[in-house]
């Protein structure tokens, strides 16, 4: 009882950090943020802050895999097609919006660059039409369509996400598959 007394209180922690740290980020970025305004924005004691960080950017550091984390569990846990692995991702970026924001903002380029590599689990792999078949090619064409899906996930969640996932799955998807030529 008393570790899972520990756990729950290590994890309101946390998010209390979290909220914290995204609340800070929207007014400067994270290098200009001290351990002491964090630790009074989320109303923790600094001995605690440094029981599990080092600083502000390991924190942040920390955020950024928890999410990994749990966006490859979504992805990983079950066998479904293509546009529910999708609409996952989109769920979980849409209930997690202003971390998923924050870390595409203020990650030094390593959350976006894990995510391009997550995203070979979900198979976005744009169509061959013209018959690219080099490696290479092939390699360019991922690497534009995940970046292009990226872009388009940040601004859905700058945006408050109005369409819904299912609607931006068929659309990022589309647009995967088909290009931007063609009209629904």
């Amino acid at each position: 009882m008393a570790a899972e007394k520990v756990d729950r209180r290590v994890r309101y922690t946390k998010r209390a950090l979290t909220q914290a740290l995204v609340r800070l980020v929207q007014e400067r970025p994270v290098s200009k943020i001290s351990v002491k305004e964090l630790c009074e924005r989320a109303d923790v004691n600094r001995s605690t802050f440094y029981a599990h960080f080092r600083n502000p950017h390991d924190l942040l550091q920390s955020i950024e895999n928890d999410a990994l984390a749990d966006l490859k569990a979504h992805l990983l846990a079950d066998d479904k097609p293509r546009t529910a692995s999708v609409v996952k991702v989109l769920e979980y970026a849409q209930d997690n919006a202003e971390v998923f924001l924050m870390l595409l903002e203020e990650s030094d380029g390593g959350f976006q660059r894990q995510i391009m590599e997550l995203a070979h689990l979900v198979d976005l792999q744009p169509s061959d039409r013209q018959g690219v078949s080099t490696p290479d090619s092939l390699e360019y064409m991922y690497l534009f369509a995940v970046s292009g899906a990226l872009g388009m996930l940040s601004h859905w969640l700058e945006k408050g996400t109005p369409q819904s996932p299912d609607e931006m799955s068929d659309l990022l998807l589309r647009i995967i598959q088909h290009g931007i030529e063609e009209r629904a």
